[in-house]
């Protein structure tokens, strides 16, 4: 744990020292329940937002804080919510209970994590995504095509390219490892570790115990 608050505090710091010095928008948001806020829904906000209920804004860049906080646009920066909602791209951080993207760039930390592309990291119960280049971390993971590595009890995959370990590991097609206890793809280019080993075109087997590989 304490390692990945390290890791968390490192990408903060090297985030805002990028941020431009004259970013566009409201420097602070107070928003109790949109549009109950300082600042309308359509504005920008480049500083500090504090969502008590629910927030709203087009674009947020800095420290992103509360229940629900809603950016309709793109995100820089850190939030720290119970859920978190990015219709655009996200930079930085997700840290919530519940962390939602278009697309992603850096961590998404938390109990459920969706974001239709993600270049970076999922960490949580659940991740899900469409596009994913790097790694997911988590009991379940879901993506429409991995490129890195995931990790948990159940892997689920339409292309996977390096590594999936679990205990379930599910892709229609896998150019890398398969290591758990049983692993599923439709053609195979590498290798399948595991009690249960299933390649359907490819294989040196349909269903092979402890190898199966591509011929």
């Amino acid at each position: 744990m304490k390692i990945f608050v390290i890791i968390a505090l490192l990408l903060v710091t090297i985030l805002f020292s990028a941020l431009p010095a004259q970013a566009e928008g409201k420097p602070v948001q107070l928003s109790l329940f949109s549009p109950v806020q300082l600042f309308a829904p359509e504005k920008s906000i480049a500083g500090l937002r504090l969502s008590l209920l629910y927030g709203k804004n087009v674009n947020m860049t800095g420290l992103d804080w509360g229940l629900v906080p809603h950016t309709t646009g793109n995100f820089t920066g850190l939030e720290v919510a119970a859920v978190g909602l990015v219709k655009g791209n996200a930079t930085g951080i997700q840290y919530g209970f519940g962390n939602v993207a278009g697309s992603l760039t850096g961590l998404q930390w938390g109990f459920a994590n969706v974001s239709g592309a993600v270049e970076g990291v999922q960490l949580g119960g659940i991740n899900v995504t469409g596009n994913m280049t790097g790694l997911q971390w988590s009991a379940i993971n879901i993506s429409g095509e991995t490129d890195g590595v995931q990790f948990g009890w159940l892997n689920i995959t339409g292309n996977m390219n390096i590594v999936q370990f679990g205990f379930g590991n599910i892709s229609g097609t896998a150019e890398g490892l398969q290591f758990g206890l049983v692993n599923v793809t439709g053609r195979m280019h590498g290798l399948q570790i595991g009690l249960i080993n299933v390649i359907e075109k490819g294989g040196w087997f349909p269903v092979l115990p402890i190898v199966n590989g591509s011929r």
